[in-house]
């Protein structure tokens, strides 16, 4: 793929990582309004292997990249939330790269 695909991709991912670092604040404050703590943080790192991935010069093919973090989100957050519909833009920005 292009390389402003993929810094589009990098882009979006790092917006997930911030709003999941936000909402990580608010479950802290006892203000947390979706997921658990754990499910943010395991999705909050898979995140993070996927920006190093997209950080590099050579993604890994295609069919060896993470998945199915947008399976967590599709299957068991509410359809509107604004951070699950981040993270679902993220994952498919990723495997387009």
């Amino acid at each position: 793929m292009s390389e402003p695909t993929t810094r589009k991709a990098l882009a979006t991912t790092e917006r997930a990582l911030s709003e999941i670092d936000q909402e990580l604040e608010r479950h802290a404050a006892g203000r947390g309004q979706v997921s658990t703590p754990g499910q943010l943080t395991s999705l909050r790192r898979q995140l993070a292997q996927m920006a190093a991935q997209l950080s590099t010069p050579q993604l890994p093919p295609k069919d060896q990249r993470l998945r199915g973090i947008g399976r967590v989100v599709a299957d068991s957050w509410p359809y509107d939330n604004p951070l699950g519909g981040t993270i679902l833009e993220a994952e498919r920005r990723y495997l387009k790269a």
